[in-house]
């Protein structure tokens, strides 16, 4: 379907998580330029709004889906196809716009130094708790509800569920401590251009982490590993 350049960047990003993911890599505000026109939205960044317009009109759509009636196996390859390997891709995205950030002299430097350490430790902790889930958690629970073998690991749910939340738990106070360090992701019209792309990933990243451990912790969970 055909979009239009006229079309609002609040209406374009309503109707599609994937819109809202690629004006993020474009570099797109959909908070602080919501109530401009795709056409205006690029030409504040020197894009093309045919081109991008052509883009966006050519991203697979999100079908709605009601997850409490999805299927253990259903849920859990969204999960891991939609939300780790989008999460994978963006902290190594984000790792080379700061790398590239750092290069660039300025004020920000020292805040950059600090938000390289502890986006380092959310990285780290992600990938090897989306490792321990992929390798462990998710098979036994996909096994378990077609009455397959559950491991040793998952013998005490209860236990297995308080271990998930804390990681879970953990990777919230390090996405605290970042918008803490980057003053809520703000963007001002002076904002140079590789801090803008910096706060657009890490925002996103954060908000596709929110859906993602929801999905995990209040249908997920609460289903597989019974209290």
């Amino acid at each position: 379907m055909p979009i239009e350049p006229s079309s609002t960047i609040e209406q374009l990003a309503a109707s599609s998580q994937a819109a809202i993911r690629h004006f993020c890599r474009i570099g797109i505000d959909v908070h602080g330029q919501r109530t401009l026109t795709l056409a205006e939205a690029c030409g504040l960044q020197g894009l093309d709004p045919l081109k991008v317009a052509a883009d966006l009109a050519a991203l697979k759509p999100t079908e709605p889906r009601d997850w409490m009636t999805a299927t253990f196996p259903e849920l859990v390859h969204h999960i891991v196809h939609h939300h780790h390997a989008f999460t994978r891709e963006e902290l190594a995205r984000i790792q080379k716009l700061l790398d590239a950030g750092l290069a660039v002299p300025g004020p920000a430097q020292a805040m950059l130094i600090r938000l390289k350490v502890h986006f380092a430790s959310l990285s780290r902790d992600l990938v090897a708790h989306f490792q321990m889930e992929e390798r462990n958690l998710f098979p036994a629970i996909c096994a378990a509800e077609h009455g397959g073998v559950t491991p040793i690991s998952l013998s005490t749910p209860s236990e297995q569920a308080r271990t998930i939340s804390a990681e879970h738990q953990a990777a919230e106070e390090l996405l605290h401590n970042i918008r803490l360090i980057t003053s809520d992701y703000e963007i001002t019209p002076d904002t140079p251009a590789h801090l803008r792309a910096i706060y657009l990933g890490l925002r996103n990243l954060e908000d596709d982490l929110h859906l993602h451990l929801f999905l995990e912790n209040h249908v997920l969970f609460p289903r597989a590993l019974p209290a």
